[in-house]
Parts: C-alpha cells; sequence; structure tokens
C-alpha cells in the first residue's frame, strides 16, 4: 500500500483535467475523487493524511463510512486547493 499525498493527487488531477480538457470539470474531479476512494486501507490513508477529526460539517450530509468521509475530505481539500482555469 502505498502512502497517500495530497500535493501528488492534487498534481495528477491538474494533469488529467488538462489532458482531457473535459466539458463538466466537476464530473471529471468527482470521477478521480471516487477512484481514489475505492479501497478501504486507502480511505485511512486518505482521512490520515489530510488530519480529519471532525466531519460534522459537510455539504453531503451525514458521513456513515470511511469511504464517504475520505470522498468529502478530498472533496474539500480539492474545492480548496485547486484552481480552475476559466
Amino acid at each position: 500500500m502505498k502512502t497517500f499525498n495530497e500535493y501528488d493527487f492534487l498534481e495528477d488531477l491538474k494533469g488529467t483535467i488538462k489532458e482531457e480538457n473535459p466539458t463538466d470539470v466537476w464530473e471529471l474531479i468527482y470521477e478521480e475523487i471516487e477512484r481514489e476512494c475505492i479501497y478501504y486501507a486507502d480511505c485511512f490513508e486518505i482521512v490520515r493524511a489530510l488530519n480529519i477529526t471532525d466531519w460534522k460539517d459537510n455539504e453531503f450530509g451525514e458521513i456513515t463510512s470511511i469511504t464517504q468521509l475520505a470522498f468529502v475530505a478530498l472533496y474539500e481539500f480539492v474545492s480548496d486547493n485547486l484552481e480552475i482555469p476559466a
């Protein structure tokens, strides 16, 4: 199992967006985040890397699994750190 690095993920995501040039960037971002959150071990690693300790306030509602927590954490990280060119 590899160690998750949020900045490597962000750089890879930027490259994917540039390469694929999608009409709906956020749909591609959702797909990439979902792909990253397939396995529980990866989800635990994402949560650890992003230092998630509180998950009550989010726009997705109640979180009931590690998969949902990792998705929300990664989504919020990307939302806060990705600059999407117009």
